[in-house]
Order: C-alpha cells, then sequence, then structure tokens
C-alpha cells in the first residue's frame, strides 16, 4: 500500500487520534513514520482545508527538540502526515516504568521548553502537551561525550505539534451542513488549561499551563488533579487548587522557587500565569542548584491513568461544566461573588450560561468542595507562600440539616398522634 510518495511497510503502534506505520520514500529511500488519522477524525470534508493549513506551517517548525514533519497528505479516506521515524520511547512509557530523578526531571522539561518556546515565537500552540507526546531519543552511541565522564542522556523532542487544533472542529459546519459539531475539542482531559475547557480564546499560555501540570507530574509522580470521572477532572482544572508538592509524594523536598514556579504556572487565570513557554523556561533556568530532591532507592511508581487519553470533547460537555460552577442564573442579579471568585475565565464561561438564561446548578459546592482560588503567587513584598483556599459560606439550609428537620418534625407528629389520638 502506498500513500502519496510512500510506501507503507509494518504497523509501529496506534494511538487515540490515528496509527502510526514506518514507512519509506519511494523517490529517496528516506525511511519515515507515517502517522494515519482515525477516520472518524480525519475524513470530514470541512476539517481537511484545515488540515492541510495548519500541516504546511507545521512543516516549517524544524528545531532540535522538536519532530520534524516532512510531508503531509489526503489519499482517498486517509489524512496522514510523514515525519522522522524516532528510536527510543515516550515519556509516558518511561514514566510507567520508575519516576524520574527530580534534577532527570528539570532537564527533561528545560528541553521541551525550548522546543515550545520556539514555536510559540512562531504563534503555534502545541495544544495537547502531555508525557506520551514527549519523546526521549535514545542516544546513537553508549559513549558519553567526549571529555565528559557523565552518560549521554536521551534527547527530548515534541511530538504531535498542532494535532489537536487539526482535529478540532472550532466553528462552522458539519457534512450534513449543521452545526452540531460545532465547538468540538480534541484534547486531554488531565492536561487542560481552564480556558480551553470553557471555550474561552485559547493562546500559548494553555500550554503552559499543560508544561505546569507535566512538571508536576514528574516532581510528584502524580497529576495534581485526579478523578476517573472526565466532567470531575475537568471541573477541578476550573476550581481546585494544586497542592504543594511536598504533601503528595513522601521525601520529596521542593524549593520554594520551584513550587512557586509550579504554582505560578498552574494559574486558573491565563494572565497570572507565565506569558509564553520561553518565560517558564528563563525561571526555571534561573532556579537554585539543585532545587529538588528525592532519597534514593524510590522507583515505585504512583501515576494514574485517568484522563490522560485525548479524547473528544463536545461543545455540550465543556458547557455543562462550565455553568455547573455558576453561582447565579438570574440575569437581573448578575454575577454573583461566587464566580467572580474564580475569575475572568469561568466568569466568561459563567455569563454566557447567564445570558442564555440556562438554569445551572453547583456540584462542587454541594459537596463542600472549596469555590473561592487561592491566589498561587507569592506576596512580592513579604515572600511569603499562600494560604489554603477558605471555604465560602453558602447561605440557606444544606441538605444534611433538611434531613434532620424532616425526622423532627415526623417524631414530633408520631408523639402528638400517641397523646392525643385521632380526632
Amino acid at each position: 500500500m502506498t500513500l502519496g510518495q510512500y510506501r507503507v511497510e509494518y504497523r509501529l503502534g496506534a494511538g487515540a487520534t490515528g496509527v502510526v506505520f514506518r514507512g519509506r520514500d519511494t523517490a529517496t529511500g528516506a525511511i519515515v513514520a507515517l502517522k494515519v488519522l482515525n477516520e472518524n477524525l480525519g475524513t470530514i470534508s470541512s476539517l481537511r482545508g484545515r488540515f492541510e493549513r495548519e500541516a504546511r506551517l507545521l512543516t516549517k517548525l524544524e528545531h532540535p527538540n522538536i519532530v520534524h514533519i516532512a510531508n503531509f497528505g489526503v489519499q482517498d479516506t486517509y489524512t496522514f502526515i510523514a515525519m522522522e521515524l524516532l528510536e527510543g520511547r515516550t515519556l509516558e512509557d518511561a514514566l510507567d516504568e520508575a519516576p524520574l530523578d527530580p534534577l532527570r526531571a528539570i532537564e527533561v522539561m528545560t528541553e521541551m521548553l525550548r522546543g515550545l518556546a520556539f514555536a510559540h515565537a512562531k504563534e503555534i500552540v502545541h495544544r495537547d502537551l502531555k508525557p506520551a507526546n514527549v519523546f526521549l531519543v535514545r542516544p546513537t552511541t553508549a559513549e558519553p561525550p567526549l571529555g565528559t565522564s557523565a552518560p549521554q542522556h536521551d534527547r527530548v523532542k515534541l511530538l504531535d505539534f498542532g494535532l489537536a487544533k487539526l482535529l478540532s472542529d472550532d466553528g462552522g459546519e458539519g457534512e450534513d451542513g449543521t452545526l452540531t459539531r460545532k465547538g468540538r475539542i480534541v484534547g486531554t482531559p488531565a492536561y487542560m488549561a481552564p480556558e480551553q475547557i470553557t471555550g474561552v480564546s485559547l493562546d500559548v499560555r494553555a500550554d503552559v499551563y499543560a508544561s505546569g501540570i507535566l512538571l508536576y507530574e514528574l516532581l510528584a509522580d502524580r497529576r495534581p488533579f485526579l478523578s476517573d470521572r472526565r466532567s470531575e477532572l475537568l471541573r477541578a482544572h476550573l476550581l481546585a487548587p494544586p497542592p504543594p508538592l511536598e504533601t503528595v509524594r513522601e521525601g520529596l523536598t521542593v524549593h520554594p522557587e520551584l513550587e512557586g514556579l509550579v504554582q505560578k504556572a498552574l494559574e486558573k487565570n491565563p494572565n497570572d500565569r507565565f506569558p509564553s513557554a520561553q518565560a517558564m523556561l528563563d525561571a526555571l533556568l534561573a532556579l537554585p542548584p539543585k532545587p529538588a530532591r528525592m532519597p534514593s532507592g524510590d522507583t515505585s511508581p504512583n501515576r494514574a491513568r485517568s484522563g490522560a487519553t485525548s479524547e473528544i470533547i463536545s461543545s455540550g460537555e465543556r458547557r455543562a461544566v462550565s455553568e455547573s460552577i455558576s453561582g447565579s442564573s438570574d440575569p437581573a442579579k448578575g454575577t454573583s461573588p461566587r464566580t467572580l471568585a474564580l475569575g475572568p475565565v469561568v466568569a466568561e464561561a459563567a455569563a454566557r450560561a447567564v445570558a442564555e438564561k440556562v438554569d445551572v446548578t453547583a456540584p462542587l459546592v454541594a459537596k463542600g468542595e472549596p469555590v473561592a482560588l487561592a491566589k498561587s503567587q507569592r506576596d512580592q513584598s513579604t515572600g511569603a507562600f499562600p494560604t489554603a483556599p477558605q471555604h465560602t459560606p453558602q447561605s440557606g439550609l444544606s441538605t444534611p440539616m433538611l434531613y434532620v428537620l424532616a425526622v423532627l418534625l415526623f417524631a414530633i407528629a408520631g408523639a402528638l398522634w400517641i397523646t392525643v389520638g385521632p380526632s
């Protein structure tokens, strides 16, 4: 079988967005990796034009820390990308075997951010950063570089750059002329920025947020937000403050400046994060020597897989998650203080719900979870770190109180029945 100028040789692997084959350029004999997109993603006529435009841009991303895209094409029912064939393993596979040493984790992030910063300078957003899209290229030789005694580390390359945008439906009509597919996105819930969830305009700061999740995971050997239910995971990105790193991994010691860096990258409001990957990289390079450490011998993996796979998320689901945290459905009353506490990203989504007169609920509040977000940036005047978020008091009777009241009323009625008897 051939795809364009490439002969398909054999299958290398598969993921949520497509199947990867080893291929050979029939004109030059060069070996490539051919990623063939899943049919339900790559054969929609409204997406083909976007695919060709965006893939043309991605072929210009020439950087040592970004996988080189050689070509792309659409043939019959197949949409494919031809890229350099890498030898090694993904960061996901490496983490499944054992946690990274904290200093090696910072080295991996440094290389990854260099590639990401290059793309951001060209106004290209990755949109789906995660361990499965970070590749550790096996060194070409087992010998250390000349003049050094240290072993040669795997080189880091970013995969699937811009693929999430290629496969998303940011607007426009489907093949049937309806708007049923409008607003569909392809993303990975465990790493999605709040603005990506709510549908607010997305820029390079969404990649900064995902980089913060990834750095947190490399240091703590688990992500900050864990849930088996996708809706709860998405709401956690909107509401829950990330726990301090040292509280989630026993024995981990983290310098306050590194903790502050991670918390800044994970700010809910994009305006409070690093403005780009380059700014985050600069902060990472400015850290004191050995800013994190773990006792030797800790090799037991602690990671969760929930939400770590690319998924198609409809606009309806994202809207439902955004609306579920709104504290007001009365346009006359405006936006509630609870909504304001969530920042502009969620406030905008909630305001849309109010304008559309949607009857919203607040399941997170009903469960007693925090709705006020603590600012995670350090106070520049005191150097103090933020305290834990405070629960916002809710007016009215809670559900348990109503149950107690009902039981008391039944008890009083029973006592009266026994004492007075039926009339």
